[in-house]
């Protein structure tokens, strides 16, 4: 029980490494403690990459080292400069390395479902207000098209009722040349059976006689 109680206090091998790495006099040129004993800095990257990682890590993988930084909450303090810090990560307080834990794994996957559901909503707020705006611009279409429906339905029947009005004008004329021409016929015919009535007249045979 003792055995598995004081496991549990030990810190975890990268950050015990690294605590060792910090405190060998021999490595200040390229990683060395910041003034307040606070954070880290890393002043030589490419000598720290291929003799310092390779001699306590195994590997040459700078970015791996910055990934096990990341997953055990470190943080840089400027963007230009490899300084890190963790606030139990102190120069003179070894005790403190044993409560440095890695991330929650289950933190993660949640802040990675919420992020996604976040970018879900957002994606489906967009679409939504797109498809409003997609709407608001068909019902001022539609509304248009009625307006303009309507006004060619006016414009139908104004035409309609001018054509009927025409149409009634031209009948009327007709109905009156068939009229004139009815009473011109009738003239012409009254005026033949006169010509006939005069030609056949005895008082026309006498005045012919009396003048030879």
């Amino acid at each position: 029980m003792r055995t598995r109680k004081n496991q549990k206090l030990q810190p975890n091998s990268f950050i015990r490494k690294t605590y060792k790495i910090l405190n060998t006099t021999k490595h200040n040129h390229i990683i060395a403690w910041g003034d307040d004993g606070m954070s880290f800095v890393i002043k030589d990257q490419h000598t720290f990459t291929s003799t310092i990682l390779p001699q306590y890590f195994k590997h040459k993988n700078f970015a791996s080292f910055n990934r096990q930084l990341n997953m055990y909450d470190f943080h840089k303090v400027k963007d230009n400069i490899l300084e890190f810090s963790h606030p139990l990560f102190q120069k003179n307080n070894e005790a403190l390395l044993s409560q440095i834990q890695r991330k929650n794994s289950e933190a993660k996957v949640s802040n990675a479902n919420t992020l996604e559901l976040d970018q879900r909503l957002k994606k489906f707020r967009y679409q939504q207000n797109t498809m409003k705006e997609i709407i608001e611009s068909l019902e001022k279409q539609y509304d248009k098209i009625v307006e303009q429906n309507q006004m060619l339905i006016c414009e139908v029947m104004q035409s309609k009722e001018r054509e009927k009005r025409i149409e009634m004008y031209i009948n009327t004329i007709e109905k009156r040349r068939r009229e004139e021409k009815r009473k011109e016929v009738h003239l012409v015919e009254i005026k033949n059976e006169n010509d006939d009535f005069i030609k056949l007249s005895p008082l026309r045979h006498d005045e012919t006689v009396n003048y030879n």
